[in-house]
């Protein structure tokens, strides 16, 4: 049984190899199971190996799923070159044998998905194999793939809280009020309530008497020589009066006429 060892190197990590032994017989869609389990690959959208060169440029493409190429072709008949859609390959469908025409055959494997990844895939030995083994099988393991950083899910914004309304409530009726008349006197407050007005007075008495002591009267003319005044107003206005006219002269000698006098 003829075996085709691949190596199995990444471009996004240099740490990354991987052997895989894989039957002529066997499907692109078997090396592509065996590629996706062995690298940890994740959530595949889209699949393809690529026929290359020995510089790795690439050829034909064999696809996972069903997909359309164009192509530019010589027309023999219109004598010039024309552009046609045609199908891709499927893995499922092409076999390893068919596309291997160097045995150190290069290809390109690319992975798209959540994370996406290109290979670079070379035939580098040719065996036969005895016994009862499975294949495709990877045989040599080194190195993990970079885990790409994932975007961080968009929280959505908070929803502003609807303002409450508070429905205003109706003040009850006056008349559904208790009327005062209803209440119930309490004889305890009322006898405290006097006892402290009889303070009250009592200190107010006290207060009065203290000016009496202090020979303040009640009749006490406040009215600072009002009454000399008008009892001097009188004499003048009767100056029959005086006996001594001589001696009013010199009383009112002392005025000078000025308004301050007055």
């Amino acid at each position: 049984m003829l075996i085709y060892r691949f190596k199995v190197t990444c471009e996004e990590s240099d740490g990354f190899l991987r052997e895989i032994e894989i039957q002529p017989n066997q499907t692109f869609l078997d090396f592509h199971h065996i590629l996706v389990d062995s690298s940890e690959l994740l959530r595949c959208e889209k699949a393809s190996f690529y026929i290359t060169d020995k510089k790795y440029k690439k050829d034909r493409e064999i696809s996972l799923k069903s997909a359309k190429k164009q192509i530019r072709k010589y027309d023999e008949d219109n004598d010039q070159v024309v552009t046609e859609l045609v199908p891709v390959p499927l893995m499922k469908t092409e076999k390893l044998k068919n596309y291997i025409e160097d045995p150190h055959q290069k290809m390109i494997y690319e992975f798209v998905g959540r994370e996406d990844f290109s290979f670079h895939l070379e035939l580098f030995k040719i065996f036969q194999s005895e016994g009862t083994i499975s294949f495709p099988r990877c045989i040599k393991h080194i190195g993990e793939l970079p885990k790409k950083a994932e975007q961080p899910v968009p929280v959505p914004e908070k929803p502003i809280d609807p303002k409450i309304v508070i429905p205003k409530i109706a003040l009850p009726a006056i008349n559904n009020i208790a009327k005062l008349e209803h209440l119930v006197e309490n004889e305890d407050e009322l006898a405290a309530i006097e006892s402290e007005l009889g303070g009250l007075l009592a200190e107010a008495a006290t207060s009065s008497n203290g000016d009496q002591e202090l020979g303040v009267s009640a009749d006490y003319d406040y009215s600072f020589g009002q009454n000399d005044e008008d009892q001097e107003d009188e004499h003048i206005d009767h100056l029959d009066d005086f006996d001594d006219l001589e001696s009013l002269d010199r009383r009112m000698s002392g005025f000078d006429h000025d308004s301050d006098d007055f």
